[in-house]
């Protein structure tokens, strides 16, 4: 009998070039490898509750509330978290889904009953104009803005707080809300600012998606800049800096949400205020 008949994997390999034959193991273990890599991303992806860090998640993530010691929760900038018994926050003036489109899309402004107004959406670069205008139109009528934003925008957050305060107007996260990221901000500039049950108050680092030029320490530089800025209207709105502290703290693609007892004692939320429309304020003469 012939080697190639007694062995006939000796046979093939002699065949082959030596070169050959190695790039062939190669590729087969690559093969190997890509597939266990494939099943690892596999399984992390459905043991994260948000699909994966950063992901683009579009339907509500049922999430269990934050407890102390247990506040880090993944960032949805495209949906919104759900407890456990969670239902849909009631916002005046707003009857439509609160759906991906509703949360993702640029913030709107829509007037209920009795000086009770929202704001639902993202904060978008120009939300602080579009914001200004709306006062003017409803001038001295908007007693609460209730709040519903998975953040955005932290340079028109900024502007959204004071041009608040100065109407005198009283925030307000409805109970089962979502206000994270650049949103909790705005809730700063409530002259009186309230936080519904089970709402989702939460804050983490900021960042610039999508910078492509510049260098690494002017970058650090305009971080550092717009971070002192928040800090700065805190202090103004006589919230507790340390909120602050918590956002710089936590990674970009996770949130830090603050409990019930933090809302109260840091003043992001004090519970006070009117539930109308505020005291019209004196028109200047001239």
């Amino acid at each position: 009998m012939h080697d190639a008949a007694r062995n006939p994997l000796s046979a093939l390999i002699r065949t082959i070039q030596d070169g050959r034959f190695l790039r062939v193991i190669f590729l087969a273990m690559l093969a190997l490898s890509a597939g266990a890599l494939v099943v690892d991303f596999q399984q992390l992806s459905a043991a994260s509750p948000d699909g994966l860090p950063g992901s683009q998640r579009l339907e509500p993530a049922p999430l269990s509330l934050p407890q102390p010691g247990d506040q880090t929760r993944p960032y949805f900038p495209k949906t919104m978290p759900r407890a456990p018994n969670r239902g849909n926050p009631v916002l005046p003036g707003y009857s439509g889904p609160l759906d991906s489109k509703a949360v993702s899309g640029p913030m709107a402004f829509f007037e209920g009953a009795q000086g009770q107004f929202s704001a639902v959406g993202t904060i978008t670069p120009g939300t602080a104009a579009r914001l200004k205008e709306f006062l003017e139109d409803n001038d001295k009528r908007v007693g609460e803005l209730h709040l519903h934003s998975p953040g955005g925008s932290v340079s028109d957050a900024l502007a959204m707080a004071r041009m608040v305060r100065e109407a005198g107007i009283t925030t307000v996260v409805p109970a089962d809300g979502y206000c994270a990221s650049s949103c909790p901000l705005v809730l700063s500039g409530g002259l009186y600012r309230k936080a519904g049950e089970r709402s989702w108050v939460g804050v983490h680092q900021i960042y610039a998606p999508g910078v492509t030029t510049g260098t690494l320490q002017r970058g650090m530089a305009e971080a550092q800049s717009v971070s002192a800025a928040c800090q700065q209207l805190l202090v103004d709105m006589r919230v507790d800096p340390q909120v602050w502290i918590y956002a710089m703290q936590t990674p970009s693609d996770q949130l830090f949400v603050f409990t019930p007892e933090q809302l109260r004692r840091f003043s992001l939320a004090n519970r006070k205020g009117r539930t109308g429309r505020p005291t019209p304020r004196p028109v200047a003469e001239g």
